[in-house]
């Protein structure tokens, strides 16, 4: 963790979320209530978008059926990437990832339209 962490969500993030959790799945009112609870804790090495994140146990875990709940595929036509949000084994988030299917790591959270969100399973 760096001396700027924890911290809230920015704006993107919380965007970014709320759209993932737009998508109906088991689980999902839970994790879209934990929200206003979570904070990041610490991001990727590589430099990339990803956030860990935490969740105050005031809020409620969330029934889901797998440790990736939902996630979207990216693509402007000349880069391939991905978003997963994960779930910790208690049911709480624990992380935003972002990742790339190429050489490049995805440095910014996408415009929240781009984001084509899927429940996996």
């Amino acid at each position: 963790m760096t001396g700027d962490m924890p911290r809230p969500l920015s704006d993107d993030e919380r965007a970014v979320m709320a759209r993932l959790l737009s998508v109906p799945f088991p689980g999902r009112d839970e994790l879209r209530a934990q929200l206003p609870f979570a904070t990041v804790e610490g991001r990727c090495g590589c430099g990339c978008a990803t956030v860990n994140l935490a969740v105050e146990r005031a809020a409620a875990p969330a029934p889901v059926l797998s440790s990736a709940p939902v996630s979207a595929d990216l693509s402007d036509g000349e880069y391939y990437a991905g978003i997963v949000l994960l779930v910790d084994g208690e049911g709480y988030l624990s992380c935003l990832e972002v990742y790339s299917i190429g050489d490049e790591p995805v440095r910014r959270l996408p415009p929240t339209e781009q984001i084509n969100a899927r429940p996996q399973g």
